[in-house]
């Protein structure tokens, strides 16, 4: 199976990110490439939102109850309206899961990048996460040293 190249600030489409129990329909989320591992097999992601349901517009990086994730503003093309990435969704993802779920045609690369000062933000907004496992934490700390992240 040909490896996926995955990059921080990359936005890929979940079409079946998740089942809702309601409908029994798969529910559409839009992922963001929070981190990449050195080896670039694993990558830390996040999903976008557009119900703030606690998450602040400001200041942008909400650390406190009821949730955590970072106000990212209308990124555009496929995320037309205000969105925040959430926090509460942070997980690791392995480039072979990754490539089993683009060959089955779940998921796919939009196109779109977050630019690189509001990944920063929302990096550095993580790295303050308490609810965050130590790994994701540790390759978020060194995407914010490649990326330069001020």
């Amino acid at each position: 199976m040909t490896k996926i190249a995955l990059q921080c600030g990359q936005i890929w489409r979940d079409d079946c990110y998740y089942l809702n129990q309601e409908t029994n329909a798969c529910e559409r989320k839009y992922v963001l490439i929070l981190a990449v591992n050195e080896k670039g097999d694993d990558a830390v992601t996040a999903v976008f939102t557009t119900k703030p349901n606690g998450l602040t517009v400001s200041p942008a990086c909400s650390l406190g109850e009821p949730r955590a994730g970072y106000f990212v503003g209308i990124p555009g093309g496929s995320l037309p309206q205000e969105s925040w990435v959430e926090f509460n969704s942070v997980r690791i993802l392995d480039s072979y899961d990754l490539s089993l779920h683009v060959k089955a045609g779940r998921t796919s690369l939009i196109g779109q990048t977050l630019p690189i000062s509001t990944l920063c933000s929302v990096l550095r907004c993580a790295s303050q996460c308490e609810d965050i496992s130590f790994r994701a934490l540790r390759y978020i700390g060194d995407a914010i040293a490649s990326l330069g992240c001020s």
